[in-house]
């Protein structure tokens, strides 16, 4: 019994699917209690993981990484590709699945609010495919973005530092440094004047202790 159906192949890549993947019809149907919602959504759930890992796949080929194979699963998908070759290769393709997401969340809200303007009986027939394509998918977004192995998150958050190292050497970030170097003056000068003045009251207090002696 085969436990993976090859799709075909985009961009030279093949994509193949895991038999786990039709785990989530009868979950849909769990969730919808129709067959035709959770068919509707079981697709609309397809198209969403294969926008993540297509996200991942364009990422990796614009930074000149061979991409060998895309598979899909019930709740996750693999892009298997060459390994990078610097550390922020690893983050953009790390970003690119959840990039991919956000712009099909922004074209389905979109669609969805403009066929539910025009005809509502068509955006409620077709409302289990905008639950997957909005709903569903910001919560799988917030999760996959969770910095913990192995979802993206572990790697997509490592952006942060290099987004400092790099701001270090630009214009932008000297003066930022300037600024608070110059904030760090003005205290330092501020504690030096302070000090001085306790030490002369300090002194003033002794002085006038010893003449009243």
């Amino acid at each position: 019994m085969r436990s993976t159906w090859r799709l075909g192949k985009w961009r030279g890549v093949p994509i193949a699917l895991h038999w786990t993947v039709l785990l989530g019809l009868p979950w849909f149907y769990y969730q919808t209690r129709s067959a035709r919602a959770a068919a509707i959504s079981f697709v609309g759930f397809l198209l969403l993981l294969m926008a993540h890992e297509l996200g991942h796949a364009v990422v990796a080929m614009w930074r000149g990484i061979r991409v060998r194979k895309i598979q899909l699963y019930f709740i996750h998908g693999l892009c298997i590709h060459d390994e990078a070759n610097h550390e922020e290769d690893d983050v953009l393709i790390a970003w690119g699945g959840v990039a991919a997401q956000l712009v099909v969340l922004v074209l389905a809200f979109g669609a969805g609010a403009l066929l539910a303007t025009l005809s509502p009986v068509a955006y409620q027939a077709a409302y289990p495919l905008f639950r997957v394509l909005v709903r569903t998918n910001f919560v799988i977004m917030i999760v996959n973005l969770i910095p913990v192995a192995p979802l993206d998150g572990a790697k997509a958050w490592r952006a942060l530092p290099l987004l400092l190292e790099w701001a270090q050497g630009t214009l932008w970030g000297t003066r930022l440094r300037e600024f608070f170097a110059a904030r760090q003056r003005a205290r330092d000068r501020k504690h030096e004047v302070e000090s001085k003045r306790i030490a002369a009251d300090i002194i003033e207090k002794l002085k006038k202790r010893k003449s009243d002696v």
